[in-house]
């Protein structure tokens, strides 16, 4: 009898166990997703750390993304990537132009008055990538390739021409954005994030170039005073894993990451920070101590026409970049178009 009962347990255990997914029954793969924001920046909080919940869940328990906001694999933005390729995290969330010369394709997007949307950029960048245009990038897996909306001044300083530039120390995070910066008349200056707004308090600096998420995020608006708004470039921004360390995944795992990211993510990232870019800059416009310039088109002009030299070199500077130039434009205006 007593064997009789075993027999019967052990038969439901092996039925349950044959009826379970494969994924159910392998321990799951777990990667370290790396963040230098806070865990409440729009980024971070409301674009990776719900997409990695839902990678997981799409790949049935078979890949499990933690993520490490605030810093805590590494607090440099400038060594994001470097975390990924020492094997410290697997996937982070950085800059491409904190590595120069390295992923010198993108910095098109740097270029003046070409994009204002997050939606713009990310979505012409992606395309770009899956067509293979985009070189630097093969021993990585872009799970994303995009760009922040478009850069704003903000200084401690009244802005109300082009010539209150001069001589002014601004921050950039890029040698393309730098070089902008001195057709302007001012010095750049590049500081990591976390450090702009005290760098603004102390005088180290006079001014910044950014979107409005980070002027949330590192609350730029508590010091800076003066926001002038023209779409000086943008940045590139990207979240890369090894394309080794993906390849290894179980096949499960890479479908879930391929089903979510690429243009997919790109959507969802623009979404997010468009908004919240949207927000931010609204509710600075309404405060009594910050000042949101916006130019006529006469002085806009002269703002585009003291940059367009800055377009024009970078688009000889390489035989490819004319190229990435018309492909870039051309996206951005189906973007646009698309609207």
């Amino acid at each position: 009898m007593i064997a009789s009962i075993r027999m019967l347990r052990t038969g439901v255990v092996a039925a349950a166990l044959a009826a379970a997914p494969a994924s159910a029954l392998a321990q799951a793969v777990k990667l370290k997703l790396a963040s230098f924001e806070p865990p409440q920046a729009p980024i971070t909080g409301k674009v990776l750390t719900p997409w990695a919940q839902e990678v997981g869940k799409a790949s049935g328990g078979a890949l499990e993304i933690d993520v490490f906001a605030g810093g805590q694999l590494g607090r440099s933005p400038l060594q994001q990537l470097k975390l990924v390729e020492d094997g410290i995290a697997d996937i982070t969330w950085t800059v491409p132009g904190y590595t120069p010369g390295r992923f010198e394709d993108v910095e098109v997007a740097e270029l003046p008055f070409l994009v204002e949307t997050a939606r713009e950029g990310s979505l012409a960048f992606s395309r770009m990538h899956a067509r293979g245009e985009l070189a630097g990038f093969e021993k990585l897996k872009l799970l994303l390739i995009g760009t922040v909306p478009a850069n704003n001044i903000h200084a401690t300083f009244a802005i109300g021409g082009i010539d209150d530039l001069k001589g002014k120390r601004i921050r950039t995070g890029s040698a393309q954005l730098a070089k902008l910066v001195e057709s302007l008349g001012a010095a750049p200056v590049q500081i990591g994030a976390p450090q702009v707004a005290e760098s603004l308090a102390k005088g180290v600096i006079d001014g910044s170039l950014n979107e409005w998420n980070f002027v949330a995020t590192f609350k730029l608006d508590q010091v800076a005073t003066h926001h002038l708004a023209l779409p000086m470039g943008t940045v590139a921004v990207m979240v890369p894993m090894l394309q080794s360390k993906y390849d290894a995944l179980p096949a499960a795992a890479k479908a879930a990451l391929d089903k979510l990211s690429g243009e997919a993510l790109a959507v969802r990232f623009a979404t997010v920070v468009d908004g919240a870019n949207d927000a931010t800059r609204e509710r600075v416009a309404k405060s009594a101590r910050n000042k949101v310039i916006t130019p006529s088109a006469a002085e806009a002009e002269r703002w585009r026409e003291a940059t367009r030299s800055i377009a024009e070199g970078w688009r000889k500077a390489r035989p490819r970049n004319e190229g990435l130039y018309q492909s870039f434009v051309k996206e951005v205006a189906a973007v646009r178009a698309a609207r």
